[in-house]
């Protein structure tokens, strides 16, 4: 659910406008509206300041993979007195002459396979004998094309032939290159074992580079994070400070702002104590407050999803509750083994301990996804890679029979139409949620359209199932019908658009057609767009199959070597399978949420995340 927040307007002399601001910063759960209306000459010192955080971020980033890399766990505390930005320039340089010595070492390395073929000599040979009045060139051409005059006229001398290319060098007493049309190899500036010497002194000095980087790594980074904290605070407190709006020639400054109203009592009384005016109100519909979800445990952790789309506007509702528990569905329908969701609890096991929030939430969602994985993959009927049923629908193992009986393992055919009566009920659920917060928000007649196509779709569905049972006549079931079209089609046609009145009807009746249209058409691709989670847990299934027949199929007839092969080929078959299975899974309960779901239950987005202004650097 959508946290309700209450509005603040604050009118603030001028001189006590930073004071005011820095108060309002150790109150921390305030959320000022940043216009960025200011006009202050701070502005340049605010975009080198953004540049400054860049460039915290990138050498923490490459830090923290030295960490990483390195499995380091035990850092050094951070030094809050320390120079950060000293140590981000020394970091930053070290950084900036390693890659300096990588792309010299590069140059290096294409130089020295450049002129190994030529041999190993001293280039100042080549200048005594320019001096000598002798001047020495290389070249190199394909064999087929080397004339044998050159010897004589140039006075060649074939060096070693390279595959089919030969290489020569000529003598003569003109500085100036002999007319042959052949390519030339400039003489390189140094020796073969000089510039393995330089090679030599590159590698010393970048190792020396990577000692100093590890251990700034391990000692600095957390104060190279504090730092880069304080300077976001900086950027903060800037852009907090030129969100305010001017009055009385510039006396005056007029801030907007926004706090949970759980926390008004406590924010009013903080305030009153200052010599500012300000005043206190709920939100108009005209308003755009910031968005605090207020979730429990369960959807909380669905949030991380929710917010790869949107934040919900204010004024609408978070459905992020009502699409979870079809979210772990389809995503155990999409990836269909048993045993892939084995690996996803166990995976969870480690990601809920770590110390980062967004692992901690991803573990909890793999404990989910790893659950819904397990049920829906033995409803699928598959354990990695093997399965539960023959082609004839029959268990192949006996114990599995009774849970097939009770059609708790599910056949191609059945698996086909359960991903369909799945779509169904969850566009069904998202009509029900529409109309009723229609009703919330508007009035009951602003929801008579979403329950006219909920009448409808329900209405013509347990008629024709009655009819089908033969618990009505034919005669009943073509009148049923017809009323239910009927009073569906009342409802869809007049009650579309109930804010235009009475006198909007006629232009309501055209919208209605012409939207009933695309909803029809719209509702059938829908529910069709629900196949996919059939097709993904087949394919997954196919998958894990073939590469169970290719371990023991293809394994030579060794003891041991044969176990070894059938290991080898089962780990990697079933991890490059749960790698692009458990991606799909991800991705297209996304697609059916956002698109589908969303479309359904008329979600509206374009909130603002709820960013209180506060001190990060403690």
């Amino acid at each position: 659910m959508i946290t309700k927040m209450k509005k603040y307007d604050f009118l603030i002399y001028h001189k006590d406008y930073q004071p005011f601001l820095l108060k309002l910063r150790e109150l921390g759960i305030i959320h000022v509206v940043q216009k960025q209306s200011g006009t202050f000459s701070e502005e340049t010192r605010l975009t080198n300041w953004i540049d400054l955080e860049k460039r915290y971020q990138e050498v923490i980033g490459c830090l923290n993979h030295l960490n990483i890399e390195n499995k380091i766990k035990e850092l050094k505390a951070v030094d809050k007195q320390a120079d950060g930005e000293n140590i981000l320039n020394t970091a930053q340089a070290l950084f900036d002459e390693k890659d300096k010595l990588y792309l010299q070492k590069q140059g290096i390395e294409r130089e020295i396979d450049r002129i190994t073929v030529l041999g190993d000599f001293d280039p100042e040979n080549i200048h005594r004998l320019e001096r000598a009045g002798w001047y020495m060139n290389f070249f190199v051409t394909p064999i087929s094309k080397f004339e044998d005059q050159w010897i004589e006229e140039y006075n060649v001398i074939k060096l070693c032939p390279c595959g089919s290319q030969c290489y020569f060098a000529t003598f003569t007493q003109t500085p100036t290159l002999p007319p042959i049309e052949v390519e030339h190899i400039r003489l390189s500036e140094k020796s073969i074992p000089e510039w393995k010497k330089e090679l030599k002194t590159i590698e010393v000095r970048n190792k020396e580079i990577d000692n100093e980087l590890v251990r700034m790594a391990q000692e600095q980074i957390e104060t190279l994070r504090y730092n880069e904290k304080k300077v976001r605070d900086l950027i903060n407190f800037e852009e907090v400070e030129l969100s305010g709006n001017t009055a009385a020639g510039e006396k005056l400054m007029i801030l907007e702002a926004y706090v949970p109203a759980e926390n008004e009592p406590q924010t009013t009384e903080v305030l009153q104590k200052e010599a500012i005016y300000f005043n206190v109100a709920d939100p108009t519909p005209e308003d755009n407050p910031p968005i605090k979800l207020k979730n429990n445990r369960f959807a909380k952790a669905f949030e991380l999803i929710a917010d790869l789309y949107d934040k919900p506007n204010y004024n609408a509702f978070d459905f992020t509750p009502f699409f979870a528990p079809f979210y772990i569905i389809f995503f155990g329908l999409c990836l269909g083994d048993a045993g892939y969701g084995l690996i996803f609890l166990a995976a969870s096991f480690f990601l809920r301990r770590s110390k980062d929030d967004f692992m901690r939430t991803a573990g909890q969602l793999s404990t989910y996804f790893g659950i819904g994985t397990i049920i829906f993959g033995f409803v699928s009927g598959t354990f990695f890679g093997i399965s539960f049923l023959n082609d004839d629908g029959i268990a192949n193992f006996s114990w599995l029979q009774p849970f097939r009986d009770r059609t708790l393992i599910l056949d191609k055919e059945q698996l086909f139409f359960f991903a369909l009566i799945m779509g169904g009920i969850q566009i069904i659920y998202a009509l029900i949620i529409k109309g009723i917060t229609r009703w919330i928000r508007y009035g009951f007649f602003y929801s008579l359209d979403a329950f006219g196509w909920l009448f409808t779709i329900l209405g013509v569905g347990g008629i024709y199932l009655l009819g089908d049972k033969g618990m009505i006549t034919p005669e009943l079931q073509s009148t049923l019908l017809i009323t239910a079209l009927s009073i569906g089609g009342f409802m869809m046609l007049f009650f579309n658009n109930p804010a235009k009145g009475l006198k909007g009807i006629p232009g309501s009746i055209g919208s209605g057609l012409f939207g009933l249209y695309n909803k029809l058409a719209g509702l059938l691709g829908d529910l069709l767009s629900y196949i996919r989670l059939f097709a993904l847990g087949i394919s997954g299934a196919v998958m894990g199959l073939v590469f169970n027949q290719l371990a023991f199929g293809f394994a030579p007839d060794v003891i041991i070597v044969r176990e070894l092969v059938v290991v080898l080929i089962l780990l990697f078959g079933h991890g490059i399978n749960i790698f692009i299975n458990s991606l799909g899974a991800f991705i297209h309960p996304v697609r059916l949420t956002f698109v589908e779901f969303y479309n359904n239950v008329g979600f509206e987005g374009g909130g603002k995340a709820y960013t209180p202004f506060v001190k990060q650097a403690e």
